[in-house]
């Protein structure tokens, strides 16, 4: 077959990128607004769309009810999708650092499959090949991973500062008396290390205002975390004992890398990227429905 329902589905998410977003100064606008008085359920539609794709003696399908059926059931993330990757393309062309992240993502692929053939997973996944699989998957994914990372590099200070970016390391004590006596005995590390030792303390290392493993009242000292040493107030946690807490790696000008890789994990940090660059490249939705769940998500995607 010359056409396959892969490479339709392909052409149908590029029509929907055409027609529904304005990445490029509203050049959809016009073609939105010749079917906005439309009493159909979208106003968007494909050229020829009352043409018939499948018809049988009782049945029709047409070409406007395949679009629709794909609106209806992933229009909103195949949008969404298409946008972030057209705004990858423009922002990541090293092609170097593609490669380089298209070999790290197969080894992650390989290693989480526990296998050395990347072909047969690829044919198992309903790809042509492993070059099919790199082209659609791999390749993309790697160009969505440098773009959060380019973020990051681009904006890094002012994100470390959002997320409340701080390496600590504390122990907890049962009251308050005895973390303060504590606190005044510690005079360096060393000494903070014994108390450390002594409590079975936790080296929490890189953490955020995002971090949910970490004591919510911890969590809201953050900002405090000024200086490398010793904090020296004793911080009562949700479970009512005291936090004697050890600040260090105030400096974080050697630490980007590390930094990076965990701001990239947040759970928002993907939306907050995406957003910054959706809004970079005037992103807007010219289907009313599709608009209003992408909202669902996130109403910052738009000015």
């Amino acid at each position: 077959m010359k056409n396959t329902w892969r490479d339709k589905l392909y052409q149908y998410r590029l029509l929907i990128i055409i027609v529904c977003i304005c990445l490029i100064g509203g050049c959809g606008y016009a073609f939105y607004n010749s079917f906005k008085n439309k009493e159909d359920s979208y106003v968007t539609h494909v050229s020829n769309g009352d043409k018939a794709i499948v018809k049988t003696a009782d049945i029709t399908v047409t070409k406007d009810d395949i679009y629709n059926y794909l609106l209806d059931n992933d229009g909103s993330n195949m949008t969404l999708n298409t946008a972030i990757n057209y705004v990858a393309d423009k922002e990541i062309t090293d092609q170097d650092a593609i490669n380089s992240k298209v070999d790290e993502l197969k080894n992650q692929y390989l290693q989480y499959a526990g296998t050395s053939d990347l072909n047969t997973y690829a044919t198992d996944a309903g790809y042509k090949d492993e070059d099919d699989f790199i082209k659609q998957v791999i390749t993309p994914n790697a160009k969505l991973q440098l773009l959060q990372e380019k973020y990051v590099d681009k904006n890094f200070k002012s994100l470390v500062k959002q997320y409340k970016v701080k390496y600590i390391k504390y122990f907890t004590v049962d009251t308050e008396s005895q973390a303060l006596k504590i606190i005044k005995d510690i005079t360096n590390e060393t000494s903070f290390t014994t108390y450390f030792d002594e409590n079975s303390g936790t080296d929490a290392g890189m953490v955020t205002k995002k971090s949910s493993d970490l004591d919510s009242k911890i969590v809201k000292k953050l900002d405090k975390f000024t200086k490398d040493g010793i904090y020296a107030k004793a911080i009562k946690t949700s479970e009512s004992k005291y936090a004697v807490v050890w600040v260090y790696n105030t400096d974080k000008s050697n630490l980007k890398d590390e930094i990076k890789k965990g701001l990239t994990s947040l759970s928002d940090f993907t939306t907050k990227c995406e957003t910054y660059y959706l809004r970079k490249y005037n992103f807007d939705v010219y289907e009313p429905s599709i608009k209003k769940a992408i909202k669902k998500t996130s109403k910052n995607y738009f000015e």
